[in-house]
């Protein structure tokens, strides 16, 4: 009996040591991916390392402090793969557009997680870096600092609002989706052309950008790009 005590003890204690706060995060990543299921919870999580889910509470105080915590992660993958994608700074364009195609991309690798954290502030120093990089890239093209901290809100708000409602499609079952799908396909396809001409015209290509959320954010992020453009070129002339 005291050997068996001692087995059953080791794994135990040896799972206590490993459950660290980045053992957590990485498992609550794992989780968020379609492949993971894409539901968290700390009743999952525990299963997940293989741990009594009280204790992720030694190291979160909540759900909320955890989905904060993966926030600053998935800006910290966003700030990479940017960086990877653009490094130059000076051509702003391309590098904004780098980066909004980069936090586009991160979140909707765990679509669960995308809706939780779209909306969030975390004041990290992942954030506030990320802050200060976009304000002086667009300070830099030729806007003044405040108007250039204007576009860097709406760049943001429309990029993580486009996240948001791509992920929170995503987290549909397939059935609901299906639906969605064929209304642009069927029911829009079929309407009257003597009633709905312009409709009628152009419903194969609102059905193509229907299953295309990438290419709607690109038209949207373009448009908004060219305002900027014209932004940096009337301050230019005026300054």
């Amino acid at each position: 009996m005291a050997e068996q005590g001692t087995t059953a003890a080791g794994p135990k204690s040896k799972r206590r040591a490993v459950l660290s706060r980045e053992a957590i995060l990485k498992a609550a990543m794992r989780l968020c991916s379609p492949e993971g299921g894409g539901l968290l919870t700390f009743s999952r999580l525990g299963k997940e390392l293989g741990a009594d889910p009280t204790a992720v509470y030694r190291h979160f105080r909540d759900k909320d402090e955890l989905v904060l915590a993966l926030t600053d992660l998935l800006i910290e993958e966003s700030l990479t793969l940017a960086a990877r994608s653009a490094p130059d700074h000076r051509h702003w364009r391309n590098w904004l557009s780098a980066t909004a195609h980069a936090i586009r991309t991160v979140h909707l690798a765990r679509p669960a997680l995308a809706v939780l954290c779209a909306t969030r502030t975390t004041a990290s120093p992942a954030e506030t870096k990320s802050v200060e990089e976009i304000i002086d890239v667009l300070h830099r093209a030729g806007l003044p600092v405040i108007e250039a901290a204007e576009c860097y809100r709406t760049l943001l708000d429309l990029t993580l609002a486009f996240v948001q409602s791509s992920a929170a499609f995503l987290t549909l079952d397939p059935e609901a989706q299906a639906k969605d799908d064929a209304a642009w396909a069927v029911k829009y396809g079929l309407l009257p052309a003597d009633r709905f001409p312009l409709l009628h015209q152009s419903s194969p290509r609102l059905t193509e950008l229907f299953r295309n959320d990438e290419e709607v954010f690109r038209l949207v992020l373009e448009t908004f790009l060219d305002g900027i453009a014209l932004k940096i070129e009337r301050a230019q002339r005026t300054g």
